[in-house]
């Protein structure tokens, strides 16, 4: 015969805390913490791979929607341990719980975490000022993972990619030239195959610590590379500096600001 046993509701509402549907199970409704677990991980994956969050208020309402189920989740759990006395399950032990815990924190988050920012989007935190004035150090934005596997970057996309001298670090900057075209740069002004292209990136301020680039070139983009400016020309270290990126490593496309110093500057698209 199970053993009856009255369930502690602060108890049950940690236990969902740190892994949905873990309260249910030990509330002894095994069943219903499976499903209400399953419920919220194909959610996010639905939500996510749905390209909502490509979009400043669609990833609002995504993440709405995914922590009203997860507190939903919570509060079920916490009443339902309120209300009822539990017959113990072989299922309810500690040791099991904590086996759940770890196989859902270690292993299952971990994969589908890795999977979403390796393949459709990736939050960034920008550390310098060679972006300014589009990024200023500290803003937080979102970069689309999966913008080039259907096509490639063009003149004027912000880019994410690997640093080629260090391919540790991770590199932002925008795209001025293409594979094949011929870039020439006098007195800051922007030359591609020897016509003068309009520029509204180019912003000048007084040099921090950069050797003065008002002219350079011209050179020719290899084949499958990109060449890359900063927008904060006087500050940045790019192409002029250390050459070309290859596509192949470049990672994505910065989408939209969703944190910044300046509060007005959020959900603008980064342009």
């Amino acid at each position: 015969m199970d053993r009856i046993k009255k369930r502690k509701p602060i108890i049950a509402f940690l236990l969902s805390f740190i892994t949905p549907g873990l309260g249910q199970m030990y509330n002894g409704r095994l069943k219903r913490g499976i499903i209400l677990y399953l419920i919220e991980l194909l959610m996010v994956v639905v939500l996510i791979f749905s390209g909502l969050f490509l979009k400043f208020y669609g990833a609002i309402i995504s993440l709405l929607i995914i922590l009203g189920f997860t507190i939903f989740i919570w509060l079920n759990a916490l009443f339902d341990a309120i209300k009822r006395e539990v017959p113990l399950k072989p299922s309810n032990k500690w040791y099991i719980y904590l086996v759940i815990f770890l196989i859902n924190g270690f292993v299952i988050q971990p994969v589908v975490s890795s999977a979403i920012k390796k393949n459709i989007v990736k939050a960034y935190k920008f550390p310098s000022i060679s972006m300014e004035p589009t990024l200023f150090p500290g803003d937080y934005f979102i970069v689309n993972m999966r913008c080039y596997k259907s096509e490639k970057p063009k003149r004027g996309d912000i880019i994410i990619f690997e640093f080629p001298i260090d391919p540790s670090k991770d590199f932002i900057k925008r795209v001025i030239a293409t594979e094949g075209e011929k870039v020439e740069i006098i007195e800051n002004r922007i030359y591609i195959n020897d016509k003068l292209i309009d520029d509204p990136w180019g912003h000048f301020v007084t040099r921090s610590f950069l050797q003065r680039m008002e002219d350079f070139g011209p050179v020719v983009v290899p084949k499958d590379c990109l060449f890359v400016l900063g927008d904060n020309r006087d500050n940045s270290e790019d192409s002029r500096f250390w050459g070309f990126v290859n596509v192949k490593k470049v990672k994505g496309k910065a989408l939209y600001l969703y944190w910044a110093e300046d509060k007005t500057r959020i959900e603008n698209e980064i342009k």
